[in-house]
């Protein structure tokens, strides 16, 4: 297989601790916060830098941990970090935008501290929202909204 190669660089830092969830941008990207105010939810695109190994990489079937799974499954049908790139996607409520610092505070992020943040995306319910989506049965018992996992911990 041909490789091509991509240059991607961060844009910031996750940092979570005992003062929530903060995106630290670096500075040159601190222009591109300008409106994310206005919206409610982003999407945060970013690096499982702690998984990121040829044998993660390598991993195509994966078991998920979660109740009810019939067996291994593809890793593009799981949320799994081992996957050929990285990539995570996590969704947050703004509790704040600091254009001026260049920092996002969010109420929530499965990202671990320090984490490479890839890009921010905002979430836009014609967008992002698809009222007749299908999942696996296993899914079941799991939260049906942002707002229930979140009060669920999960």
């Amino acid at each position: 297989m041909d490789c091509m190669k991509l240059c991607i660089a961060p844009i910031g830092v996750l940092h979570k601790d005992e003062q929530g969830v903060r995106v630290e941008l670096e500075p040159a990207y601190a222009p591109g916060l300008l409106g994310l105010e206005l919206y409610s939810h982003v999407h945060i695109l970013w690096w499982f830098n702690r998984r990121d190994t040829p044998e993660d990489r390598g991993r195509l079937q994966v078991r998920p941990p979660h109740r009810g799974t019939p067996g291994p499954m593809g890793v593009f049908a799981s949320r799994s970090p081992s996957r050929p790139n990285p990539i995570a996607l996590s969704t947050g409520r703004i509790l704040s935008v600091d254009r001026e610092r260049g920092v996002l505070t969010l109420d929530w992020s499965d990202a671990e501290d320090g984490t490479p943040v890839l890009d921010i995306k905002p979430y836009s319910t014609g967008l992002d929202r698809v009222t007749e989506a299908r999942e696996p049965y296993w899914h079941d018992e799991w939260p049906h909204t942002y707002e229930e996992a979140r009060q669920r911990g999960e």
